[in-house]
């Protein structure tokens, strides 16, 4: 005669041994999950800070007005000014992209560290300063009160640095 309390003890093991089985796959499958999705925020917003970078680079005009903008922007004419201020203003809705990113935890801090150092370079020229005080409430309350502290963030940026 079958013993069905064996039966019933056998499948409950195997039972058992499925479920763990099932909770250790759903994990690795998660954190594999979550290691794409960094790996692609990361490419995401370096492909788009570099893009604006080329974007500069390869036209000698716009060069020219960004160079000048960022340390003195009263020597533009107005369309040059309305033209430098699209450019940082993009400029700064990508780094507040990195910023989210950053605080969202898909970025991590070595990543965060080096934009950073670009972002507040950029963020504490006279030019930046004077579109941020006609733009800085179109961005998210929390990059505002980044940037509205960032005076107490130090950078390793020479004193020197031009562009």
């Amino acid at each position: 005669p079958m013993n069905w309390d064996a039966v019933s003890a056998i499948s409950g093991v195997f039972a058992a041994i499925f479920v763990a089985v099932s909770v250790v796959y759903l994990a690795l499958q998660v954190r594999a999950g979550t290691t794409a999705t960094r790996s692609q925020t990361y490419y995401l917003a370096t492909a788009a800070l570099a893009d604006m970078a080329a974007l500069i680079a390869s036209n000698e005009g716009l060069c020219r007005v960004v160079r000048i903008g960022w340390n003195a922007p009263e020597q533009l004419s107005d369309d040059e000014f309305a033209q430098y201020s699209y450019m940082m203003t993009s400029f700064l809705r990508r780094y507040e992209n990195v910023y989210f990113q950053y605080r969202s935890g898909l970025i991590g801090e070595d990543f965060w560290r080096g934009h950073r150092e670009n972002l507040l370079w950029a963020f504490r020229r006279p030019g930046m300063q004077r579109v941020w005080k006609d733009r800085q409430h179109s961005f998210s309350i929390s990059f505002q009160e980044y940037l509205g502290r960032s005076n107490d963030i130090g950078i390793s940026t020479p004193a020197g640095r031009r562009i």
